[in-house]
């Protein structure tokens, strides 16, 4: 290996890079509850909300399994197995590779659209995309530097 890193070095920017990927997704979600009531308000009076994108939903979903997806301990290959009881193994193996590219990519998608278009969870996805995206892009090196200490 060209570039050593140590494996506890290695461990600290994986856990800083996951839980900075976290904190913008769970601002998003956030964003999607109603607004609470407030307390001097009428009984019968409306609460402002501001109405989400149906797309930016869905891209925030999808940066979320995303995240979940780099935690460690979260196998692919223990949620590959049950796949491939329905499909041929060959199938199986292409979907998991969609699959691995879709959620790898999903990140700098949201970012894109984010900055493109404005929507309530703008900034959360734009932050939140560009973080996943480097977990996706870095994550192999990181775990493959804390394994090499065992």
């Amino acid at each position: 290996m060209p570039f050593a890193l140590d494996h506890r070095l290695a461990l600290v920017l994986y856990l800083l890079l996951l839980l900075a990927a976290a904190a913008p997704i769970l601002v998003g979600w956030m964003r999607l509850l109603p607004p609470e009531r407030e307390p001097f308000a009428t009984p019968g009076e409306k609460v402002d909300r501001a109405d989400g994108d149906a797309f930016a939903i869905f891209l925030l979903i999808n940066i979320t399994l995303s995240l979940f997806l780099r935690i460690p301990g979260v196998s692919t290959a223990a949620l590959s197995e049950p796949l491939k009881k329905w499909l041929a193994p060959e199938w199986a193996n292409h979907v998991m590779m969609i699959g691995f590219i879709w959620f790898g990519f999903i990140g700098g998608l949201a970012a894109a659209y984010s900055l493109i278009r404005k929507n309530p969870l703008r900034w959360p996805l734009v932050i939140g995309g560009v973080l996943t995206l480097c977990l996706s892009l870095v994550s192999q090196f990181l775990v493959g530097a804390i394994r090499a200490a065992q």
